[in-house]
């Protein structure tokens, strides 16, 4: 699932925090209502700084409100993180050619320097690395070259080895239009 917000992609993953910042916000909201219908009622000095304190006191119980609020919600996207987790083969260098969530997978190893820049350039201002296992990743996503007329450049994909991000592409686009190249360093 992809969401275009202006020049921004908003991929699955980024929705349980979108979701923990409404919750926070709403919170807020409601607390900020609170206090200021505490203000209008009480009017005299005496009654504002009696309003004043107990506003206070509603300030020192509404963090655990919204921490229990966000924490519920990273529980809620965590479990659903885990329910739509990929369950079937995971793509390796053994297993040079997988059937993943998105379709056909295979890897190629090749230097991504040009591709990252080129990334950037488009506005994608992540980290370029290498994972444990091998697998190159540009900040939280795992680096694929895909079909661009299928798949345009910043494309968030489900892959075995996680949430991909289209960077690039090459000649088997036109053979097998859906398959996806995962970069790698095997």
């Amino acid at each position: 699932m992809k969401t275009q917000l202006g020049n921004s992609r908003i991929c699955r993953r980024d929705w349980g925090m979108i979701l923990i910042i409404a919750v926070m916000m709403l919170s807020s909201v409601n607390f900020m209502c609170n206090i200021s219908d505490l203000y209008e009622v009480h009017v005299a000095e005496e009654e504002q700084k009696a309003a004043a304190q107990v506003a206070s006191a509603h300030m020192m119980c509404a963090v655990p409100v919204i921490s229990l609020n966000a924490a519920r919600a990273a529980a809620s996207y965590a479990a659903y993180k885990e329910e739509n987790r990929w369950k079937g083969p995971v793509l390796s260098k053994r297993r040079g050619v997988i059937h993943g969530p998105s379709g056909k997978e295979t890897y190629y190893n090749l230097n991504m320097s040009v591709v990252v820049r080129s990334m950037q350039r488009m506005g994608y201002d992540y980290e370029y690395w290498v994972r444990d296992d091998g697998v190159k990743m540009l900040g939280d996503y795992v680096m694929i070259a895909a079909n661009l007329n299928l798949r345009p450049k910043g494309s968030i994909v489900e892959t075995s080895l996680g949430p991909g991000i289209v960077c690039d592409t090459g000649g088997f686009a036109k053979r097998n239009p859906t398959q996806i190249d995962i970069a790698t360093t095997w």
